[in-house]
C-alpha cells in the first residue's frame, strides 16, 4: 500500500492526497453490528434499574465456547484481531512468575529523578482496589460513567485500570486548575453534565488543593462549585484490604462491543463531544503496536487524559510488557531537553511527540547537551497529532546527529479520537516522505502537482509547499480520499477528504445519534443500501476564500517566520464572513517587550508575507501578548475559540489591532480596559534612575513596561495612593465615556478585577458606594431579625467554617493536622528544627539558675504595669540591651509581637504612611492596621520599588515609615540595609527593622544585621528584637534614642496599660546578655552549622529558598506541594527529625516548604542525618532503605570533610563552660 500525504488541522486532519490507489476494502462483516448499532451500555447505566445491586446472570456458554462468543477474532483487511479486552492481559501478567516484578511504568519529577515505579503486580493491585472501591463505595455497575480527574503522574494510570477493572465507562478530562477554577469549572461541570458521571476519582494532593481552592472561593465575588452530588474517591489513600473486597463479575462479562472509555474532544465548544471506544476498538488499535517487545522503554511527556498518551503510553506498555518512563508535560515545557536526556539515559526505543515538541526541544537543547546523549537505540520517533513540518524535523535531527539519532527511526503519522488513536504511519527504518508541491496548483486545482528536482526553470519559491508524508494505512485499517460533494473516491494525487474505515473506528458520539450517523455512518456513492461504512473525518478549518482552498497552517507558518518578535506554534489563521465572501484574520502572539513601532512593524510585514506568499490580503490582524491565545490543553491552537473571541470581542490583552476597514463604535471589552490600565500604572510606575554621580546629579525616569505588570496586583503595591486613584478614576471615565467613582477602585482592588466588573464599561458597575461588600448579609437587613446568623454566631463565621473545611480537608487526605500538639518526651528526644533557641541558652544551666534566683527574689510576676516602677532586674537588662547591641536607650515588653504592634502604633497615625515589606511578620502587619495610617507594601526586598514608591508619594504624607526584618523568617533571607538607609536617608523617612531573628545570629559577634552590613546603628530609627530566640527566654525589647524610648514608655499603650516583664524572664535574658559579651563562640558556632547545613543541601542538591542566605539560622528546603510537604514532614519525624510544614495558605499553594530553624547545639552528625533523610524522600518518597549508603555518600563529601575538622574548635568553648558547670552542680551535690 503506498504512502499518504496528511494535511492535518486540530484533531481532525481533513486534506489527504492519494499518491497511489489504494487497496479494496477488505471483508468487515464480523464489524456489522460494531459499526452500524449504537452502543447501549452506558444509556443503561444512567436509568435506575443500572444503579441496583447486580442481577445474577443468565448461565450461558462457558469455558473456550463462551470466550470465543464473547470475543471472537475480528478479520479486517486480511489482518486477524483478537477482541478481547486489554484488561484480560494485565491481569495474566500480574499473576506469571516472569512478568509481575517486571517494572511497567516509571514517573521521573522535573530533574529527571524517579518518584514512582511500579509494576506488573502493583498495577494489578491498584486496579483491584480502585475496582472495589467503585464497586462498594459508589455503587458502580458495569457502564457507569466515571471522570478521572487527575494532575499529572501515575495514579491517574491506575485509575484507569480501575474502572476497566471494574467494568466501567472511565472518562479522562484535563482537571481544572485550583488557581483558576473560575476559567476551568465551567468546561468539566459541562463533562459531568453531558456524560451523567455521578463518581470522580482523583488523588489526594488534587483533592485538597481544589477543595482549598474552592474555600478560599468562598470569600470570593467570583464564587465556583463543583457539580452537586457528585462523590469523590482519593484512589491513593484506599485501604489495602480493598484488593480481596474486588468482585471480578463485571469485568468478566465484558465484551468486544461494550464501551471501555469515553474521549472528549479537546476543543473549547461549549457542549464538546464525547467519542465511545469500545473494548473491541481497543484491541484493533493495540495492533498497529505489535512491534513493541518486553525489551522496549519508551518515554513520554504527554497528558495523559489525550488520547496519544492514554493508548500509546498507559495502555501499551501494560500489554506489550514494556516499560514508559513518563514525566508531566510541564516538566517538558520546563526544561525541553530533559525528554530527550531521559531517552538518552534509560536507552529508549520509542518516543513520542507532535510536531512542536520536537521543534522545542531542538530549540532548548544546546550543542552541548546533544552532544553528551546517546540516542543511537531509537527504534521509532513517532510524530503526529499536528500537521508535521519539515522544518521541525531537520532541526531535530541536525541538533541530535551528534548523539547519533537516525532520521530513518522518524514514523511520521496521523489519526485522531474517532479511530481509537492512529490510522497511517510508517514503519521505520525509512526516511519520512517529503515533497515539494506547487502551491498553487494545490490550492486552486485541488491537485498535487510536484515540482521538478531537474535542472532548468524553477518555480517562485512563494509557489512551492514542502509537505512531509504521514505514512500508509496501518493494519486493519482501510483509509480512502473521498469527494465531499459526490462521495466518490478521487484518482491518484487529487486532494479530498479522508474516510477511514476498520476495527479501530468508534462506536460513535455519546448522546448524539444524528451527528454519529452523519460522521461514522458515511457511505460511498452507490452503496448507499450496503453495511459497508466510513468515518468522515471533516473538513473544519479549511479556508476557502475566491474559491480557493488555504490550509490555515500554512498561512500561520508564512506568519510565525515574517517577523522574529511573532512566537513560534502561537498563531491562528481563519477566515471570516465580509458581505457575500469570506475574508482572512490573523490572531499572533508576540514576545513581550514589543514597542508600538516594533508592533507596527510586525504588522506591516505580516500583511507582506502572507500577500506574496499566498496572495491574500488580511481583513484582521491582532497581535496578543505572550501566554493569552486559545490553546487546547495539548497545546494546540484552537481557531475556532480565537475565531468566536475574535467576532465577540474578547481576545485577551490585544496589543495592536489592525482592520483593513473600520468599523461602529463599541463598548470597551475587559481586555481592552486592563490594557489601558496597566498601560496607566506603568506611566504611574516611573523608576527614578540617577544620571552621573554624587547628590546633584540630575534624575530620568524609567517607565515600566505594562507587559511586566501583574493584573492581580492590589493597587496598593503600584504605590498610588487616594489622590492618585481619584485621578486614575477620571481618567477611566473619559476613556469609556462614562462616570467611574474612586470607590470602584476599592471594591475592586486589582486592575484585573476592575476590568471584569459588571458594567463597568457601560457606566453601570454593580456595588457603586454602596459599602463594603464584605460586610455580608447584614447589609440587606431591614430588622434585627433579619440579621444573618453569620454576623452573630461564631460557628457561622465564614471564616470558622473556612478554617475547619480546611483542616477536614487535611485530615481526608490521611494526614496529621500538624499543629499545636503535646511536647512529649518521646517528641523531645527528636532533632528538634521547629525551635528558635538559636545560641541554646534556653537550656544554659546558668541561664536557668538565674531565672530560678530572679522568682525567689521577685516572686513570678510583676502583678502590676512597668510605669508605676521596674524590678532592679528589668533595669539591668535595659542597659546590658544598650551596652552590647550599640543603642542609646531601651524598652522591655512580655512579647515580640506586642512589641511590634504597640511600637508601631505609637509612631504613625492617619495620614502617614507606612510603606512595609511584602513578606513583613504578622505583628508588623497588625500594627501597621491598628494604627491607622496608610499601608503600601512594596515587593520583598525590592528596594527599586521601595524607591519609586517613595519618590511619587513622600511628599504627600506627614511622616514615612519604612518596616523591614533583619532576618525573613518565612525564606531565610536578609534585605540590602545599606541602600535601605540610604533610600530613608534620600527621602526623610523613618527606618524601623524587626530583628527577631538576627539579634544574636547576625554578625561577627551576633550584635545583629547592622553589624553583619557594617553600617552604624544610629542610622536606623527603630531596631526591634526578642528574647525567645538567642536570649532563651520570652518577651520583646525596642532600641532607639533617649527620645523615642522616653516617649514610648509614657505613650505605648503595650507598656503602659499592660503587667511587665517577668522578672523570672528579665533575669534569664540579662544572663544570656552576659554570656554573649564574654564571647562570640556560640554566634560563631550557630553560623558555622548553618553553613555547614547550607552546603550540604546544596551539595546534594535539596532544593533550597530562591533566596536563602548562606549562614543565617533560618534555612528553607523547597517541597512544593502541600500534601508532599506535609508528608515530608512525617517521613523526617519517622526518622527522630521534627520539623514542620509550611503550607498553604501561609505560602503560595506549589512554593510549601520545610523551615529549618539551625541551632548551635545541632551536630554535625544531626545535620548530616537530616541531609540524608530529605534526601531518601526527595529521591524515594516513603519507599527506600538506601539510608546507610546515602550517609555514606554525605560523610564522604567535602563539605563533611571540612566540618569534621572545625567542629572541635566550634564548640570548644560550649563544652568547657558545660563541663565546669557539671563539675560545679556535682560538687554542690556532694556538699
Amino acid at each position: 500500500m503506498s504512502s499518504l500525504l496528511v494535511n492535518a488541522v486540530g484533531d481532525v486532519a481533513f486534506e489527504v492526497v492519494a499518491a497511489a490507489s489504494l487497496a479494496a476494502v477488505a471483508s468487515v462483516a464480523a464489524l456489522g453490528a460494531h459499526c452500524t448499532k449504537r452502543q447501549h451500555g452506558p444509556e443503561e447505566a444512567s436509568t435506575p434499574a443500572r444503579k441496583k445491586r447486580r442481577q445474577k446472570k443468565k448461565k450461558g456458554p462457558s469455558g473456550d465456547a463462551a470466550a470465543e462468543l464473547k470475543h471472537p477474532v475480528v478479520v479486517a483487511n486480511g489482518v486477524a484481531v483478537n477482541t478481547e479486552p486489554v484488561v484480560a492481559e494485565l491481569k495474566r501478567r500480574a499473576a506469571s512468575d516472569k512478568w509481575r516484578h517486571k517494572i511497567v511504568y516509571t514517573f521521573l519529577d522535573d530533574l529527571g529523578r524517579e518518584t514512582v515505579n511500579l509494576s506488573f503486580e502493583d498495577v494489578d493491585r491498584a486496579a483491584r482496589k480502585i475496582a472495589a472501591a467503585l464497586q462498594r463505595d459508589a455503587g458502580a455497575v458495569k457502564g457507569d460513567r466515571v471522570m478521572l480527574c487527575y494532575p499529572p503522574g501515575l495514579d491517574f494510570a491506575l485509575a484507569f485500570w480501575g474502572c476497566l477493572y471494574a467494568g466501567v465507562v472511565g472518562i479522562p478530562v484535563y482537571p481544572p486548575y485550583p488557581g483558576t477554577l473560575t476559567k476551568d469549572l465551567p468546561k468539566f461541570n459541562r463533562l459531568v453534565e453531558d456524560s451523567g458521571a455521578a463518581v470522580v476519582l482523583t488523588n489526594t494532593t488534587y483533592h485538597l488543593a481544589s477543595k482549598m481552592a474552592t474555600v478560599k472561593g468562598y470569600f470570593s465575588t467570583d464564587r465556583t462549585s463543583w457539580p452537586a452530588n457528585l462523590k469523590w474517591i482519593t484512589t491513593d489513600s484506599l485501604a489495602d484490604s480493598l484488593v480481596a473486597q474486588y468482585d471480578e463479575e463485571d469485568a468478566l462479562s465484558l465484551t468486544h462491543n461494550d464501551v471501555a472509555f469515553f474521549q472528549y474532544s479537546s476543543g473549547s465548544t461549549s457542549a464538546p463531544k464525547a467519542v465511545m471506544i469500545s473494548h473491541g476498538n481497543l484491541r484493533a488499535q493495540l495492533k498497529t503496536w505489535e512491534s513493541i517487545v518486553p525489551t522496549d522503554t519508551m518515554v513520554s511527556w504527554l497528558p495523559s487524559y489525550h488520547d496519544m498518551g492514554l493508548v500509546g503510553f498507559i495502555i501499551t506498555p501494560c500489554v506489550t510488557a514494556a516499560r514508559c518512563v513518563s514525566m508531566s508535560p510541564i516538566s517538558f515545557i520546563k526544561d525541553p531537553a530533559l525528554w530527550m536526556r531521559t531517552a538518552s539515559k534509560y536507552k529508549a526505543t520509542h518516543v513520542c511527540a507532535p510536531n512542536f515538541g520536537y521543534a522545542l526541544a531542538a530549540r532548548k537543547t544546546s550543542d552541548k547537551q546533544a552532544a553528551e546523549m546517546d540516542l543511537s537505540t531509537l527504534k521509532q520517533t513517532i510524530c503526529a497529532a499536528e500537521p508535521i513540518r519539515r522544518e521541525s524535523l531537520d532541526a531535530f535531527t541536525s541538533k541530535f546527529k551528534a548523539a547519533g539519532f537516525d532520521p530513518n527511526s522518524f514514523n511520521c503519522g496521523y489519526g485522531l479520537a474517532e479511530v481509537t488513536l492512529v490510522c497511517t504511519g510508517q514503519e521505520p527504518p525509512q526516511k519520512p516522505t517529503l515533497l515539494d508541491v506547487h502551491k498553487c496548483i494545490l490550492e486552486t486545482e485541488r491537485k498535487v502537482a510536484v515540482v521538478s528536482s531537474k535542472k532548468g526553470k524553477q518555480p517562485p519559491a512563494n509557489d512551492v509547499m514542502q509537505l512531509v508524508g504521514c505514512g500508509k494505512a496501518m493494519p486493519t485499517f482501510n483509509v480512502t480520499v473521498v469527494d465531499p460533494d459526490s462521495k466518490k473516491p478521487l484518482d491518484e494525487l487529487q486532494v479530498g477528504e479522508v474516510w477511514v474505515q476498520g476495527p479501530s473506528v468508534a462506536v460513535g458520539y455519546w448522546n448524539r445519534p444524528e451527528y454519529t450517523e452523519e460522521m461514522f455512518r458515511a457511505q460511498l456513492a452507490g452503496e448507499k443500501n450496503s453495511k459497508n461504512t466510513y468515518l468522515r473525518t471533516g473538513d473544519m478549518d479549511l479556508i476557502i476564500i475566491r474559491g480557493r482552498n488555504v490550509c490555515p497552517q500554512d498561512v500561520e507558518a508564512s506568519v510565525e517566520h515574517a517577523h522574529e518578535n511573532v512566537r513560534p506554534g502561537c498563531t491562528a489563521a481563519f477566515s471570516i464572513e465580509k458581505g457575500d465572501e469570506e475574508a482572512l484574520v490573523v490572531v499572533a502572539e508576540v514576545k513581550n517587550g514589543s514597542s508600538q513601532q516594533t508592533l507596527e512593524e510586525i504588522c506591516r510585514e505580516i500583511i507582506k508575507t502572507v500577500l506574496s506568499e499566498h496572495q491574500l490580503k488580511c481583513e484582521a490582524i491582532v497581535l496578543l501578548r505572550q501566554k493569552t491565545i486559545p490553546k487546547t490543553t495539548s497545546g494546540k491552537i484552537q481557531r475556532s475559540a480565537s475565531k468566536a473571541h475574535f467576532l465577540a470581542g474578547t481576545l485577551t490583552k490585544p496589543l495592536f489591532e489592525y482592520k483593513a476597514k473600520g468599523g461602529n463604535a463599541q463598548l470597551k471589552t475587559p481586555d481592552e480596559i486592563l490594557a489601558w490600565l496597566l498601560e496607566h500604572v506603568a506611566q504611574e510606575m516611573e523608576v527614578p534612575t540617577a544620571v552621573g554621580d554624587g547628590e546633584s546629579s540630575n534624575a530620568v525616569s524609567e517607565t515600566a513596561n505594562p507587559a511586566e505588570i501583574d493584573p492581580n496586583t492590589p493597587w496598593a503595591m503600584f504605590g498610588m495612593d487616594s489622590v492618585a486613584i481619584v485621578g486614575l478614576s477620571s481618567d477611566l471615565g473619559e476613556f469609556l465615556g462614562c462616570i467611574v467613582s474612586p470607590s470602584a477602585f476599592f471594591q475592586y482592588d486589582t486592575p484585573f478585577k476592575l476590568a471584569n466588573a459588571p458594567g463597568l464599561a457601560s457606566g453601570d458597575l454593580a456595588g457603586g458606594d454602596e459599602g463594603d461588600e464584605q460586610s455580608g448579609p447584614a447589609q440587606t437587613a431591614t430588622t434585627v431579625e433579619e440579621i444573618d446568623s453569620s454576623c452573630f454566631e461564631i460557628d457561622n463565621f465564614p471564616e470558622v467554617q473556612g478554617l475547619f473545611s480546611q483542616m477536614k480537608e487535611f485530615e481526608s487526605a490521611g494526614l496529621r493536622v500538624p499543629f499545636l500538639e503535646t511536647l512529649t518526651p518521646e517528641k523531645r528526644r527528636m532533632t528538634n528544627f521547629n525551635t528558635y533557641n538559636y545560641l541554646g541558652n534556653a537550656s544554659d544551666p546558668e541561664v536557668a539558675a538565674a531565672s530560678k534566683a530572679a522568682i525567689e527574689e521577685y516572686g513570678t510576676t510583676m502583678s502590676s504595669s512597668p510605669i508605676v516602677g521596674q524590678t532592679q532586674v528589668n533595669v539591668d537588662l535595659e542597659k546590658a540591651l544598650c551596652t552590647f547591641f550599640n543603642a542609646e536607650a531601651s524598652i522591655l515588653f512580655v512579647g515580640g509581637w506586642v512589641s511590634n504592634v504597640t511600637t508601631i502604633d505609637a509612631l504613625v497615625s492617619k495620614g502617614d504612611l507606612i510603606l512595609c515589606d511584602a513578606l513583613n511578620h504578622d505583628s508588623c502587619v497588625s500594627g501597621q492596621r491598628l494604627s491607622g495610617a496608610t499601608i503600601l507594601p512594596f515587593p520583598h526586598n525590592d528596594t527599586k520599588a521601595l524607591e519609586r514608591m517613595l519618590s511619587k508619594l513622600r511628599t504627600k504624607y506627614r511622616r514615612v515609615l519604612i518596616v523591614i526584618e533583619g532576618v525573613y523568617s518565612m525564606d531565610g533571607d536578609i534585605p540590602d540595609v545599606h541602600e535601605m538607609v540610604r533610600i530613608k536617608k534620600k527621602y526623610k523617612a523613618l527606618l524601623f527593622i524587626d530583628e527577631a531573628h538576627s539579634f544574636g545570629t547576625m554578625g561577627a559577634t551576633g550584635r545583629g544585621i547592622c553589624e553583619h552590613f557594617d553600617v552604624d546603628p544610629k542610622e536606623i530609627d527603630v531596631r526591634m528584637g526578642t528574647m525567645s530566640k538567642a536570649l532563651g527566654s520570652v518577651g520583646g525589647f525596642i532600641l532607639g534614642s533617649q527620645t523615642l524610648i522616653k516617649y514610648l514608655k509614657h505613650c505605648a499603650g503595650g507598656f503602659v496599660f499592660s503587667v511587665g516583664l517577668a522578672p523570672a524572664c528579665g533575669s534569664a535574658a540579662l544572663k544570656s546578655v552576659q554570656l554573649m559579651t564574654e564571647g562570640p563562640s556560640r554566634t560563631m558556632t550557630l553560623q558555622e552549622r548553618s553553613k555547614y547545613f547550607y552546603d550540604l543541601c546544596k551539595e546534594h542538591k535539596i532544593p533550597m529558598g530562591e533566596n536563602t542566605f548562606r549562614g543565617a539560622p533560618v534555612v528553607v528546603v523547597m517541597i512544593g506541594s502541600t500534601i508532599a510537604t506535609a508528608k515530608a514532614s512525617e517521613f523526617l519525624a519517622l526518622h527522630k527529625i521534627n520539623v514542620k510544614p509550611i503550607v498553604y495558605p501561609a505560602v503560595e499553594e506549589g512554593k510549601c516548604r520545610l523551615r529549618f530553624f539551625i541551632s548551635a547545639l545541632h551536630t554535625p552528625k544531626q545535620l548530616e542525618d537530616t541531609v540524608v533523610t530529605l534526601k531518601i524522600y526527595l529521591r524515594d518518597g516513603f519507599s527506600s532503605e538506601s539510608k546507610p549508603a546515602l550517609a555514606a555518600e554525605v560523610t564522604a563529601s567535602p563539605t563533611h570533610a571540612v566540618a569534621k575538622a572545625t567542629e572541635d574548635d566550634g564548640f570548644k568553648t560550649v563544652k568547657k563552660r558545660k563541663s565546669k558547670k557539671k563539675k560545679s552542680a556535682q560538687a554542690k551535690s556532694t556538699a
